[in-house]
């Protein structure tokens, strides 16, 4: 059966989803897209799969990975429904993890993202965090990691690292600064390229306008990226550099 009515229950659920509110309510996220179809780990909760009717076969390997039901959408509504400005034609619907708790914080090198605002940034800085070897990132006050454009930003990173939500109190009450350098980075602060961190590294990014929170910017060693003819980077890209060499400082 082909669905071509907006109304139907589970294209009411792909729209939701769009909402923090939707993924709250129901505890899952939209992944859309071929390669994010792919990369979608087998052990991961499927809900749904969606197809555009015209690439139902084109599709057929990938939404046969799945034991999930597979809805196939008239083209017209999946284009309608669709959260991308060129639908490729195929999107699931994934259960949201559970998260870990800050306690279990455990491996050598973790990403921090306080109060990131922009889903695009979170996306990037998860994408590239997992390209470098990080495994659990921490989420303070920041953009929903699981929004679909973070999702699509993140380029399968979400699939791939291990999530940790709390509050800042929770965060520096935890264990995490015995067994942490809190790093932040900050202007006119020590050169990252000459910075050897002590303990297991915690890279903290902060908020695109206002950066890293005052309470956490106390408790952390702070470093700088040193810069010619400009005053600042985009946060994405300060992450990227300072995960990279971070980790190689510290090796």
């Amino acid at each position: 059966m082909v669905v071509k009515s907006i109304s139907n229950e589970k294209i009411r659920l792909f729209r939701d989803l769009a909402t923090a509110k939707g993924r709250r309510e129901n505890g899952c996220y939209l992944a859309e897209g071929a390669n994010l179809v792919r990369d979608i780990p087998q052990n991961a909760d499927v809900l749904f799969t969606f197809v555009k009717e015209s690439k139902a076969e084109e599709f057929a390997a990938l939404t046969n990975r799945f034991s999930a039901e597979t809805v196939v959408v008239s083209d017209d509504l999946f284009d309608r429904i669709s959260q991308t400005v060129t639908p490729i034609g195929i999107a699931a619907i994934v259960k949201i993890p559970k998260s870990s708790d800050i306690s279990e914080l455990s491996e050598n090198k973790v990403i921090v993202l306080d109060g990131v605002s922009d889903a695009g940034n979170v996306g990037a800085i998860l994408r590239t965090a997992v390209a470098a070897g990080y495994k659990q990132a921490v989420f303070l006050d920041c953009a929903d990691p699981y929004q679909p454009k973070a999702v699509r930003a993140s380029m399968s990173a979400i699939f791939k690292i291990d999530p940790i939500f709390c509050d800042n109190r929770s965060f520096l009450s935890s264990n995490i600064l015995n067994l942490y350098d809190i790093i932040v980075l900050d202007m006119g602060e020590e050169d990252i390229f000459s910075f050897r961190p002590e303990k297991k590294i915690a890279l903290v990014v902060g908020n695109e306008a206002h950066g890293v929170s005052p309470e956490i910017k106390s408790a952390g060693r702070k470093i700088s990226i040193p810069m010619e003819n400009m005053e600042s980077l985009n946060a994405a890209v300060s992450a990227g550099i300072a995960m990279y060499v971070l980790g190689k400082n510290k090796r």
